[in-house]
């Protein structure tokens, strides 16, 4: 596994629709996810980033709408979300390179993610477990080794959405 020296933490509500994400890269990193009715805004510091709008009664999960004016798209949430190498894992395509990223799920810890850029590259780790920080509690931790934000962006609303799915479909 390669060095992953960057660290945030996971604060408020331990819901991955509800929650705070805190920490530093190169760069002072606050997100904070917020849902109301059929819609979960992500906002990087303070500003709106994401707003996934929730399906009601329709074919799928909904739409994700990326606001930024530079990466400013609109997709299927299950484009975020795609089946990936095995049964516990699901990919993305990442607006910064076009390239496959995927999530997998712990067979140890079902609560653990990691993030790979290919068969042999592990560029993150999702771990959940209460322990205090420098601010505040803390339930979950994330260690990654890149700085490109729109790609930690992508990586959190992936990574909150199969934390969300899983915990919704496992009963």
């Amino acid at each position: 596994m390669s060095t992953l020296p960057y660290l945030v933490f996971f604060t408020g509500r331990d819901d991955p629709r509800d929650c705070m994400i805190i920490g530093e890269d190169q760069k002072y990193v606050f997100f904070e996810f917020e849902t109301t009715d059929m819609c979960t805004t992500v906002f990087s510091d303070r500003q709106p980033a994401v707003a996934l709008h929730w399906a009601s009664g329709h074919p799928g999960l909904g739409t994700a709408r990326f606001l930024t004016h530079e990466n400013a798209r609109e997709i299927p949430i299950e484009r975020l979300i795609m089946p990936g190498s095995s049964p516990l894992d699901r990919r993305f395509v990442s607006a910064t390179d076009d390239r496959v990223y995927e999530w997998r799920r712990s067979y140890e810890d079902p609560t653990s993610y990691e993030l790979w850029a290919g068969p042999n590259a592990q560029i993150a780790i999702f771990h959940k477990f209460q322990h205090s920080t420098p601010v505040g509690m803390s339930h979950a931790t994330l260690q990654y080794c890149f700085t490109d934000a729109l790609l930690l962006l992508e990586a959190l609303v992936t990574l909150n959405l199969n934390r969300w799915l899983d915990l919704n479909m496992s009963g």
